[in-house]
């Protein structure tokens, strides 16, 4: 009798089991929406003449790299911040900036994207 008892206890509880489970993913929704940009440093030190390079890729909810276009711009004048054309991942979903020192000071390399914003803090040193 307790063969039984217990037979039809495990059949009951794996049918509340399939019955019950999640009918769709529940992470569906954060899945191809970009919702942070992610960047290799979050502060860079160049000294004035030289030249630095720091990657960033927008990402979903999931933290999966999105193929989203990025732009960099300077806060100030001691630095300039371009994208890097030599930089060719195997998957476009990240983008090189290249930081060319000018002056000594401090600034931000602004990071675009996507509808995002972020940014990358810049010191220079002589």
């Amino acid at each position: 009798m307790n063969r039984r008892l217990f037979g039809t206890l495990g059949v009951m509880a794996a049918l509340v089991c399939t019955a019950g489970s999640c009918k769709k993913d529940p992470l569906s929704d954060l899945v191809g929406k970009p919702a942070a940009i992610v960047k290799q440093f979050s502060l860079v030190n160049v000294r004035v003449g030289d030249s630095t390079t720091f990657t960033a890729s927008v990402v979903d909810g999931t933290l999966t790299p999105l193929p989203e276009t990025l732009t960099f711009s300077s806060s100030v004048a001691a630095f300039t911040v371009a994208n890097d054309g030599t930089y060719t991942p195997p998957e476009p979903t990240s983008q090189r900036a290249k930081v060319k020192a000018v002056s000594a000071g401090t600034g931000y390399a602004i990071i675009q994207g996507a509808g995002l914003r972020d940014s990358v803090q810049v010191v220079i040193s002589p």
